[in-house]
């Protein structure tokens, strides 16, 4: 029996089982490509995790002189990282003390409520004096948590949304996505619950009996992934779950009670919502550091013809990191990650049923004119305070919704589709890890092809060296991206 058991599992096998342990690998590979602190705003992020449980004193404590505002955090993570400010600076300036206690004060944290709380509090919980360690496990833990969603929704499906989830996400992925969803940042929760929620409401809409209640209860899990994490977040995921009930309306009883779900989240992602401190923002705009006494036309019309600035951020005309400065060399991440987007994507439209095409022109114009407003009416610019992070869960579902039918036929590409865009996005993933380690390994001084020659930064402990880190990242990217892409052409052709 047991050899019978074992033949019927290996007869069973397909590489596209191995997917999800790929992907693991190949955003592991990310998790590790930076120092702590380097996503956006870290010293905020990392001090709101360690001090989201009061009674770990040990990690976090109030501080006894100067009120209830201010705590006193482990030495360093209570203010921004050495080599911020100076791309030619490496992490090697990072000094960390072997047996910490809080002692450097801080007013800079979640303790005021400007932050959803569920990520902080669950983050906390990976949390110890060993901040290295801890931000490397916080890292993996949302890259597994992204794989065991997405893996989750993948199974549970129906066929023709498949396509929209796995190709959607992979097309969005390089540069920011995989570099987001393995950081510290609490972007990380908002992209992964951004990005299948709303597939999983859709999917809650599409099937019955007991996979329609397991696809309802990975919405609850993506609602509560994202807007408790992120403010703007919630108002993502409301939009999301509106997407998915417009596209599955139907005049039914069965879709009145299923519109029950759906209108109970957009509840829960709205009070979240108007309980953050960033609520404001939908009021006054984004306007900290920027000049006084701008012409207010003038912002406007800055705004108005540099907004696509943004949208390619997000496939690298930005670089990655706290001051998102352009790096060199990711002008070909830009450009390869690009391509395959608008190309696949273009799929899409051979199939444009009409609620698809209102939802994607709605989708666009709302990438469009939410940035104008947010920075337009805080006098800011394109440049300032709004980075192509904050619309990076839109621009995922826009590339699922593209690749969208209504049908239980799914989109078929041909094999100048898909081999084109595994050699792209495997070259453009391995040059934006290789660019993001020089970074920080020398800083952009440092001209030499070998990331190991004159390092001045890397991860105590190790085993292997920045560019074996790199080796690994591409080699699980490109077989990651391989093994998909072949399980879409094969699904194509069985479509026909």
């Amino acid at each position: 029996m047991g050899f019978r058991s074992l033949g019927e599992l290996v007869r069973r096998f397909r590489l596209i089982h191995l997917a999800p342990v790929l992907a693991f690998l190949a955003l592991s590979a990310w998790a590790f490509d930076s120092p702590v602190g380097t996503s956006p705003d870290d010293d905020y992020h990392l001090a709101s995790i360690w001090c989201a449980n009061d009674a770990r004193t040990d990690l976090c404590a109030p501080d006894p002189v100067r009120g209830d505002e201010w705590r006193l955090l482990l030495p360093g993570i209570a203010k921004a990282p050495c080599y911020v400010a100076d791309v030619t600076a490496s992490a090697g300036c990072q000094e960390w003390v072997s047996d910490p206690v809080p002692a450097n004060g801080t007013d800079h944290g979640n303790w005021a409520g400007a932050y959803p709380p569920v990520y902080y509090a669950t983050m906390n919980l990976f949390a110890s004096t060993d901040i290295q360690t801890s931000a490397l496990v916080m890292r993996l833990v949302n890259v597994g948590l992204f794989v065991a969603f997405t893996t989750a929704l993948a199974v549970l499906l129906p066929l023709a949304l498949r396509v929209p989830l796995i190709a959607g996400w992979t097309i969005a992925m390089v540069p920011l996505s995989g570099y987001l969803i393995a950081s510290n940042n609490p972007g990380s929760w908002a992209l992964i619950g951004v990005g299948g929620s709303w597939l999983a409401a859709l999917g809650w809409f599409r099937s019955s009996g007991a996979r329609s209640w397991a696809l309802g209860a990975l919405t609850v899990v993506g609602v509560v992934l994202a807007a408790g994490a992120r403010t703007d977040a919630a108002v993502y995921s409301i939009l999301g779950l509106a997407i998915a009930s417009f596209l599955a309306f139907e005049r039914s009883r069965a879709f009145a009670l299923k519109l029950i779900l759906p209108a109970a989240l957009i509840i829960v992602a709205a009070v979240l919502f108007r309980t953050s401190g960033y609520a404001a923002v939908a009021e006054g705009g984004l306007s900290g550091g920027v000049p006084d006494a701008r012409d207010p036309l003038g912002v406007l019309a800055f705004n108005l013809i540099s907004i696509p600035q943004l949208w390619t951020g997000v496939f690298g005309s930005w670089g990655l990191g706290w001051r998102m400065e352009v790096w060199p060399g990711f002008a070909m991440v830009e450009f390869a990650a690009l391509v395959v987007f608008i190309g696949l994507a273009a799929l899409g439209f051979r199939v444009m049923p009409l609620r698809k095409a209102v939802m994607v022109v709605a989708l666009v114009a709302t990438l469009y004119v939410l940035p104008v407003y947010v920075l337009t009416v805080g006098e800011s610019v394109v440049g300032e305070n709004v980075q192509p992070r904050y619309i990076l869960p839109l621009v995922v579902v826009l590339a699922g919704l593209v690749l969208f039918t209504r049908t239980e036929r799914p989109l078929t590409p041909g094999p100048w589709h898909i081999i084109p865009a595994i050699l792209l996005l495997t070259g453009a993933n391995a040059i934006a890890l290789y660019i993001n380690l020089r970074r920080y390994v020398t800083g952009f001084d440092v001209e030499q092809l070998s990331l190991e020659s004159g390092a001045e930064w890397w991860w105590s402990g190790s085993p292997v060296g920045p560019t074996v880190l790199v080796l690994f990242g591409t080699v699980a990217f490109a077989a990651t991206v391989a093994v998909l892409g072949s399980a879409w052409l094969r699904a194509g052709t069985l479509n026909r």
